[in-house]
């Protein structure tokens, strides 16, 4: 193998999505937590779109309209140009008493022997570089 080929190492974005719901609006104690990987924006944001406009029609109004104008308008489209800048976006809403946050975080897949190495989450979910 001549040295160039060893030395490169293939990188790729991908996009660490976290969905977390608090026992209570406070977000003080974890409920559930589901977490994904989306191989672009578009597949990272309509995963939130599609899970927002499920819930939708069990809201509150207020929520409701809240939820949907994310989902419709410019909140998502302000997430996917975050996620291209590299930049992390989320969106929160409450739902009978809970608090439910989504997330989505780009981060480098670096691939070693086939295989993908996952980020490192600290405990408050930001990704660690280095330790």
């Amino acid at each position: 193998m001549r040295e160039s080929e060893e030395a490169t190492v293939p990188v790729t974005t991908a996009y660490w999505c976290e969905r977390v719901t608090y026992r209570s609006m406070e977000a003080d104690e974890v409920a559930d937590v589901s977490r994904s990987t989306a191989a672009d924006p578009a597949e990272a944001v309509r995963r939130i779109r599609s899970a927002v406009r499920d819930l939708a029609s069990v809201l509150v109004p207020i929520e409701r309209y809240r939820a949907l104008s994310w989902v419709d308008g410019g909140g998502c489209i302000g997430a996917m140009g975050a996620l291209h800048r590299g930049e992390p976006c989320g969106f929160s809403l409450s739902h009978r008493g809970t608090w439910i946050e989504w997330t989505v975080r780009p981060y480098l897949v670096i691939r070693v022997g086939g295989r993908h190495l996952l980020p490192v989450l600290s405990h408050e979910g930001s990704a660690r570089r280095g330790e």
